[in-house]
């Protein structure tokens, strides 16, 4: 954990690597001397080459990626609610029910929720509170009237797109979906680490704050749990 902590931070000090390797394969062609230019001015030259370089491998194998991440943007970052019901609980479709999925008892007050049994292939189970307690039972026949299916689509470029949609179970008919798009760099987003990465909704500006805040909270506001801050 710690390794990839340091990669996201420092990840662009591997650039210097194919930098100094152009930087001494001019050097040893002697690129600058036979243009004719003094020591110090061939060394600028040939850093000032191997860098341009650099940079624009890094910048092609970036844009394209960047371009696609602002698109859907534009498309996806608004949360779309076309109904709403008022529910003490839902199936949720979704890898982490058992874990992420219980903030759903706590901080977005729901009495339960239903999802896949894990362990069991075509089994499910029932959370809900005791107390201060998350209990699960397994569940032969679903109560539920109404889906919220999380997940991440990952697609070219190191885009990943993660929806939130609600829908009544039966007839499949949608009320909302949300989504959130995260932009990894594209094929040397390893290298450039944080500083190659975007979001978006992006929270630090007021609109972005508030399509975030839909997206994280878009169950308690479309099945009327409670109210978004």
């Amino acid at each position: 954990m710690l390794a990839g902590l340091l990669l996201a931070v420092l990840g662009p000090l591997l650039l210097l690597l194919p930098l100094a390797a152009l930087y001494f394969l001019f050097k040893r062609a002697g690129l600058g001397s036979r243009l004719g230019l003094s020591p110090v001015n061939a060394r600028l030259l040939h850093l000032s080459v191997a860098a341009a370089l650099v940079v624009g491998v890094v910048l092609a194998s970036y844009l394209p990626g960047r371009l696609e991440f602002e698109r859907l943007c534009q498309a996806l970052a608004e949360p779309r609610i076309h109904d709403r019901a008022r529910v003490e609980g839902f199936f949720l479709d979704d890898l982490t029910a058992s874990s992420f999925g219980q903030r759903y008892l706590g901080e977005e007050g729901f009495a339960w929720f239903e999802t896949h049994d894990l362990s069991k292939r075509g089994r499910f189970v029932r959370y809900g509170k005791t107390g201060d307690k998350v209990v699960s039972e397994p569940v032969s026949v679903l109560q539920a009237r109404h889906t919220v299916k999380s997940g991440v689509d990952v697609r070219p470029d190191g885009i990943h797109v993660a929806r939130t949609a609600i829908s009544e179970r039966d007839s499949g008919r949608l009320l909302a979906e949300a989504h959130s798009v995260t932009y990894h760099g594209g094929p040397l987003g390893l290298a450039l680490g944080v500083y190659g990465m975007s979001h978006c909704p992006n929270p630090i500006t007021p609109e972005g704050s508030r399509q975030f805040n839909l997206y994280y909270h878009l169950v308690r506001e479309v099945l009327g749990a409670g109210d978004t801050p």
